[in-house]
């Protein structure tokens, strides 16, 4: 009878551990992240997104072996409505468990980069900013769509899964935001917010020092009222990327309407992202009696009255 008793409790035992067994197997295969998990990659769940879907989308990109499985730990630390939506940046193989508790607490764990972008930069130079890091960012499509001078310079955190879009629209935001407080000076000043600009952009690219910047700023906006072509190097180098060294007199008869030497007034667009000092400048510019002036060797600015002085500037300083 004992004998009999010893045999039942042998096998209980038995099948139990086998039971205990296969579940721990069980367990880890549909714990255990897929081999094809997208490490170093990002995924996103989509806003609105219910359990379901969001369980689906994950097994879809590799980033769980079994939905229902992802449902079952999803309900038990919390269920669908505490699903957060969003980018999630998936740095390494993680568990079913370590995925569902990060999109219950909302643990995108997208890496932030800072990002300065200096005075004067044109869209093309802040494009060049963005490497291999930003694998989301478009550099030909930023290139199409960023506005040029809209973009304001400044110091940046940008997560890793910026696109061209994003990026343009943090940059123009912050724009709006700092120039909302001068809005009132550009409508006194008569002129538009994009001639501002356009002339900030100039005075970024053709002087150094805030005081030069105000005087720049003042011969550029006489010689616009006094139908004299501006005559800007900067504007050339805008489009042929010469230096104003490199300039023959070839590039100074240029057909272009960023030809400042050929068409009078400004040109079509900004041909920099302005910081606000150079802004300000363009809003209150400095008078006096010169009408031209030109960037020495030395660096500093030398200013003329007449086409006769600044000959002489440019045999003495250049």
């Amino acid at each position: 009878m004992n004998s009999a008793i010893d045999i039942s409790r042998f096998k209980a035992v038995h099948y139990a551990a086998a039971f205990g067994l296969f579940f721990l197997f069980f367990f880890v295969a549909v714990s255990a992240p897929p081999k094809n998990f997208p490490a170093h990659g990002i995924v996103t769940i989509r806003e609105g997104a219910g359990l379901l879907e969001v369980s689906r989308s994950l097994q879809d990109a590799g980033v769980i072996r079994n939905a229902s499985w992802f449902r079952t730990v999803a309900v038990a630390l919390g269920g669908e409505k505490n699903l957060q939506s969003g980018d999630y940046y998936m740095p390494y193989p993680q568990s079913v468990y370590a995925i569902a508790e990060r999109i219950v607490r909302g643990d995108r764990q997208i890496e932030r980069f800072k990002v300065t972008i200096p005075e004067g930069f044109t869209a093309k130079k802040i494009s060049n900013l963005f490497d291999a890091r930003f694998a989301l960012f478009d550099h030909r499509e930023f290139l199409s769509l960023a506005p040029e001078g809209y973009l304001f310079p400044d110091t940046y955190f940008i997560g890793l899964n910026a696109s061209a879009t994003s990026t343009i629209a943090l940059l123009k935001d912050n724009f709006q935001k700092r120039i909302f407080p001068l809005t009132g000076e550009i409508a006194a000043s008569g002129r538009s917010q994009k001639d501002i600009i356009t002339m900030a952009s100039i005075i970024e690219k053709e002087a150094n020092t805030k005081a030069d910047k105000y005087i720049v700023s003042g011969i550029l906006w006489k010689r616009i009222k006094e139908d004299l072509p501006l005559q800007v190097d900067a504007t050339l180098t805008y489009i042929d990327g010469k230096e104003s060294k490199d300039m023959t007199q070839a590039d100074l008869k240029f057909d272009s309407p960023y030809n400042t030497y050929v068409y009078k007034g400004l040109p079509p667009t900004p041909i920099s992202n302005p910081g606000l000092e150079s802004i300000d400048a363009s809003i209150h510019p400095t008078t006096t009696p010169y009408y031209y002036f030109l960037t020495g060797k030395d660096g500093k600015m030398y200013y003329a009255k007449t086409f006769d002085e600044h000959q002489t500037n440019i045999q003495k300083h250049l």
